[in-house]
């Protein structure tokens, strides 16, 4: 198990991963875009050559905020989402990052369970964000030097 950069040749395995995750996915075409940003950060895991997890944040000044986290589901509960935020989060501290946030649908216990483990605590709510129907929760966390 490798984690490293995401980079542009990742796009396509990603795309393919979203499908299988969301009922909502990001296109390619999205997922495209959001790399292509000056301020992005992202990360692959590798296993076997093959991407199975990503992390996709986008970085404003002191803050970031985490879009994409997905794991490919036969290599689920092997803690490649954990290593994944943890290594996201060690470089956001070097580039002077203070706070993060990120949304999970409330429907997703096992993500909120995830980041809960991680320290993310409930900081709002947006109702009806996904599709108009189902509940974003807000969540951020403090990263301490």
């Amino acid at each position: 198990m490798i984690i490293r950069k995401w980079e542009f040749k990742d796009n396509l395995a990603i795309s393919k991963i979203e499908k299988e995750c969301f009922s909502n996915p990001w296109t390619m075409q999205m997922i495209s875009d959001t790399f292509m940003r000056d301020d992005f950060l992202g990360y692959v895991c590798e296993v076997d050559g093959e991407v199975v997890g990503y992390i996709a944040t986008i970085v404003l000044l002191d803050e970031a905020e985490i879009n994409l986290v997905a794991v490919n589901l036969e290599y689920r509960r092997k803690g490649i989402a954990t290593k994944l935020l943890l290594e996201t989060e060690k470089e956001l501290k070097k580039l002077g990052v203070k706070k993060v946030f990120l949304e999970v649908r409330r429907s997703n216990i096992k993500a909120q369970a995830l980041y809960e483990k991680g320290n993310f605590k409930y900081v709002g709510v947006r109702p009806n964000y996904y599709n108009g129907v189902e509940d974003a929760l807000l969540m951020s966390k403090i990263l301490k030097g």
